[in-house]
């Protein structure tokens, strides 16, 4: 069997301990060096119309910052939507927009699996299955089949400061595709 590149992330329960530890963690005025690749997603559902606030993998791609991602939560984005990013300890105003070229994020995740080696899978969200190493062919699949996907994020202005709180804590924002 040749190599399949599947979204691989825990579910239930442990997801929302851990994603409650990362919320706790990267709220912090200074998180530690996890705040490097890791940081909190603020915006509001475009259905429900809630606050959301979610810890999610920050990667650059061509000098840009941009989230990777499977989750529900990524259609808010589908056409640009005005959020914040917690990252490295400070909160600023940012557009998020859910990138809809499917080559353009198959080509991402390609080179986001050869840029972090061993740790592209748990970086990534995602797992390899079967023989070999996954190419541009099975990175598209993973894209069309398992949703996967980036978000670009552009910095709006200076920081508004480190804290989070009063900020709603939701894991996800579950919409249709």
């Amino acid at each position: 069997m040749s190599a399949a590149v599947v979204r691989d992330l825990p579910d239930g329960e442990d997801r929302a301990v851990a994603d409650a530890r990362m919320r706790e963690l990267l709220s912090r005025p200074a998180p530690g060096p996890m705040a490097e690749r890791l940081a909190l997603l603020h915006f509001t559902g475009r259905r429900s119309g809630r606050p959301y606030t979610v810890p999610a993998g920050v990667h650059t791609l061509g000098g840009a910052l941009v989230v990777a991602t499977g989750s529900g939560w990524r259609h808010n984005f589908a056409g640009g939507a005005e959020g914040a990013l917690t990252w490295r300890g400070q909160r600023r105003p940012v557009r998020f927009a859910l990138v809809a070229d499917t080559e353009r994020t198959a080509r991402g995740y390609l080179e986001l699996y050869r840029r972090y080696g061993e740790a592209a899978p748990r970086r990534l969200g995602i797992a390899v299955r079967g023989e070999g190493t996954p190419g541009l062919g099975e990175f598209r699949e993973a894209v069309a089949r398992h949703g996967l996907s980036l978000v670009d994020v552009v910095h709006l202005s200076a920081p508004t400061g480190g804290s989070t709180s009063g900020t709603s804590h939701a894991a996800n924002e579950r919409t249709p595709r």
